[in-house]
């Protein structure tokens, strides 16, 4: 048995040991490890490195912490000036995953002094890249992942630009190829003096299947397409692909109310994601139909069109082959495989905005959370009504103007692929929800008394010791109980 030796690691077991009993249903075992700031950022495993990276920050001061997970010792990472987000990457050269940082000038390389050392390490400038990150957010640090594989097994790198994404393809030799892609950043402007701008998403698919992943983007409600070629280069002009699939144009979806447009009967189609749904191997559609009444009364719809081949590569029907319907606006959309049957599924967390939930907010300090799970059958098609429906609440401070978020995750115990539904209440009880044989979760849970973070949004599912079943990493913050702040607890499935 492997003892702790690192200061700041204690564990709640009477008996010496690293892990500590946690359920006799549930078995996980149990670890803290104290943080010389708050866990209110964001956490990142390092692959083959067998460490945990926890970003947080205050007002005045961001950090970096890097865990080792044998012993559990920590070591303050340093962060360059100009850096703005870090992210993972594999490099040539190293056969671990490796911490990057996206800065004003390009992308830093952290290296670490060597492999399991916690010495300070070095940075190295990777490539020099504009960004719209221009100017630094000095009181924040976050993972954004801007790293991306194409099919290398190398990390490529892709930035946005206020006129451009640019790749950067890693070649043999370790040294990049810069492709500058013609998608422009969205923007938005409020009053005189602010203009909010964000780039697009990507998505990594095989377009014309020819074996090679492709870059697709949406801009101006159209799929606009950069194939790659079979020399590893990407085309500079996009490729239109003409599927019968109609999205809203950002002037369509813009909802802001000073332009004098009414909400009420407006549809706003929107790309939710592309993803194979059904495990053909063919990228399927996932569109989101918002459907707004007034501005407090909305629904959506989740249209699918699953992907044919085509002699000129993937095609989609005029229509959609199924579709799930909610009464509300989802808070998220989790596409995931629940129950371990190779096809996707949904989960999707929604709350009413009206004058009941007003009301409750105002007298309760809290607002209820459905979350409604739907499968796809083997007749590749979602139900009408949600195969499983689990309630959560939603803990409002109107004073502090902060949304507590309860701690809700789908977490593989046993490494089966089977999900179990884990839910946080009270601040102090986790309940564990077993899957069940004859539909996704049992009814029943089993219950295990435990401190539980004020803000559960950060608790992430994460296999911490590559046993391939999945653990919790619960981070506390500064505005939790005195005994709790600034540390980790980290949970292990036995």
């Amino acid at each position: 048995m492997r003892f702790i030796t690192a200061l700041g690691i204690w564990i709640t077991l009477a008996i010496p040991g690293i892990y500590a009993p946690f359920s006799a249903a549930f078995e996980m075992d149990r670890v803290h490890v104290a943080l010389s700031h708050p866990a209110n950022g964001s956490i990142m495993m390092l692959q083959g490195q067998n460490q945990l990276l926890v970003s947080g920050f205050s007002q005045f001061e961001r950090w970096l912490t890097l865990v080792e997970l044998d012993q559990y010792q920590t070591l303050a990472v340093p962060i360059p000036t100009n850096a703005q987000f870090f992210s993972k990457a594999r490099l040539v050269g190293y056969e671990a995953e490796q911490l990057v940082f996206l800065t004003a000038d390009g992308i830093v390389h952290y290296q670490q002094a060597s492999a399991g050392s916690l010495s300070a390490g070095r940075f190295q400038p990777l490539l020099a890249s504009s960004s719209m990150f221009r100017v630094i957010d000095e009181v924040r640090l976050r993972e954004r992942n801007f790293a991306l594989d194409l099919g290398s097994g190398r990390s490529d790198f892709l930035i946005a630009d206020f006129q451009h994404m640019h790749l950067y393809r890693q070649q043999a030799d370790g040294q990049f190829v810069h492709y500058a892609l013609p998608v422009s950043a969205r923007i938005q402007t409020w009053g005189n003096n602010r203009a909010d701008y964000s780039g697009r998403s990507h998505y990594a698919i095989d377009v014309d299947q020819d074996g090679l992943l492709d870059l697709v983007f949406v801009q101006q409600g159209r799929f606009s397409v950069f194939l790659q070629q079979t020399d590893g280069s990407f085309a500079l002009e996009p490729y239109y692909p003409g599927w019968p699939v109609l999205l809203s144009t950002e002037r369509q979806a813009d909802q802001r109310s000073d332009a004098g447009r009414s909400y009420s009967g407006q549809n706003i189609t929107t790309l939710e994601d592309i993803t194979d749904l059904d495990g053909d191997g063919l990228p399927d559609l996932v569109l989101n139909v918002e459907q707004i009444a007034d501005a407090l009364e909305r629904s959506s719809r989740f249209q699918i069109f699953f992907g044919r081949a085509a002699d000129d590569g993937v095609t989609y029907p005029t229509v959609a082959d199924t579709e799930i319907s909610i009464d509300s606006v989802p808070t998220e959309v989790v596409i995931d495989d629940f129950n371990g049957d190779g096809r996707k599924d949904f989960y999707i967390p929604t709350t009413k905005i009206g004058v009941g939930t007003i009301v409750r907010v105002l007298l309760r300090g809290s607002a209820n959370l459905d979350v409604d799970f739907y499968l796809l059958s083997e007749n590749r098609s979602y139900a009408a009504k949600a195969d499983f429906r689990q309630q959560a609440k939603i803990d409002v401070s109107i004073s502090n103007l902060r949304f507590d978020m309860p701690l809700f995750k789908l977490i593989d115990v046993n490494g089966d692929g089977r999900k179990s539904l884990l839910l946080g209440e009270g601040g102090n009880e986790l309940r564990f929800f077993a899957p069940d044989g004859s539909g996704l979760f049992k009814r029943n849970s089993d219950k295990v008394q435990m401190p539980l973070p004020r803000d559960a949004s950060r608790v992430q599912v994460v296999d911490l010791n590559k046993d391939n079943k999945e653990d919790l990493v619960l981070p506390f913050d500064s505005l939790d109980d005195a005994e709790l702040r600034n540390q980790l607890i980290l949970l292990f499935s036995r």
